[in-house]
């Protein structure tokens, strides 16, 4: 059998004709018709099926390997995705940690298809403490809204902001909250990141620190060598990637800078009629 599901895999389909448009889909037999009636059928778990075959073969498009065209689907995958995120969580959250999968389902279709206006359902859902599967596509889909949109959504930066500062969530829902603003920049993200620079958990703040390298190097410096310094002379694996990282950007940090100043002086030549020669060349 091929792709059932991320999250379904231990729910059974009651419906006959649901369950052998999922068992075709799995087989790889199967076509849109089938993507189409677990999609409109109302049935959390076939819904949610349907949602994860969308995010599945979107991830497979990348890399020219998707063999059904989904993509003409999207409004109806959006649409049906903001409706799924409206309704209780299913399973219930007094039925084990990963409950709420088809919230996890339609945020996952979500980091495929969201706009502008998803910001606020995605800030919904990081403030309610999900479970771990949910908080999980709720990064992934709030990476989209930002880096899609002309500029961050706030409401959104502020709801990641406070999962990523909680000292008292769980490591991965702070790195996944992280995950969003790898991508992204901006003085209130910096600002965010800064604050979560200071945090006890050593993860967290090597993961925190790289993302600064990569985004926010020219802005946070002071800040990156101030958290860095106090990693010497033991760091950790994660530690010594990051430092690589740092010293490979503050090289090519400077290579621009040099780049500039030599620029700065050829252009002031022509303009005195080049009496001087450029002592760089």
């Amino acid at each position: 059998m091929g792709f059932d599901s991320y999250h379904w895999r231990e729910f059974p389909l009651t419906d006959p004709q649901l369950a052998e448009h999922r068992t075709k889909l799995a087989s790889g037999r199967g076509g849109t018709e089938d993507f189409l009636a677990l999609l409109h059928s109302g049935d959390p778990v076939a819904v949610g099926i349907a949602l994860d075959h969308y995010k599945q073969a979107e991830a497979l498009t990348r890399f020219g390997n998707s063999r059904i065209p989904y993509s003409e689907y999207e409004g109806a995958v959006r649409e049906t995705a903001r409706r799924v995120l409206a309704e209780p969580p299913y399973p219930a959250r007094d039925e084990g940690d990963e409950w709420g999968l088809n919230h996890a389902s339609a945020l996952l279709a979500l980091a495929h298809v969201a706009t502008a206006e998803d910001g606020d359902r995605i800030a919904d859902v990081l403030r309610s403490r999900p479970s771990p599967a949910v908080m999980n596509a709720a990064g992934q889909a709030a990476a989209r809204v930002l880096t899609t949109a002309r500029e961050p959504d706030g409401k959104l930066v502020d709801a990641l902001g406070g999962v990523l500062l909680d000292e008292s969530r769980r490591t991965r829902d702070r790195l996944d909250a992280l995950g969003a603003f790898r991508y992204v920049k901006g003085e209130r993200i910096g600002d965010i990141l800064v604050r979560a620079g200071r945090t006890h958990d050593e993860k967290v703040q090597a993961e925190v620190v790289a993302v600064l390298v990569g985004n926010h190097l020219a802005s946070r410096l002071d800040v990156i060598k101030r958290i860095t310094q106090a990693w010497t002379p033991n760091p950790s694996r994660v530690q010594e990637r990051i430092l690589r990282a740092l010293e490979a950007a503050e090289r090519a940090s400077h290579g621009d800078q040099g780049t500039s100043s030599h620029q700065e002086v050829s252009s002031r030549q022509g303009q005195t009629g080049g009496e001087k020669r450029d002592p760089l060349r």
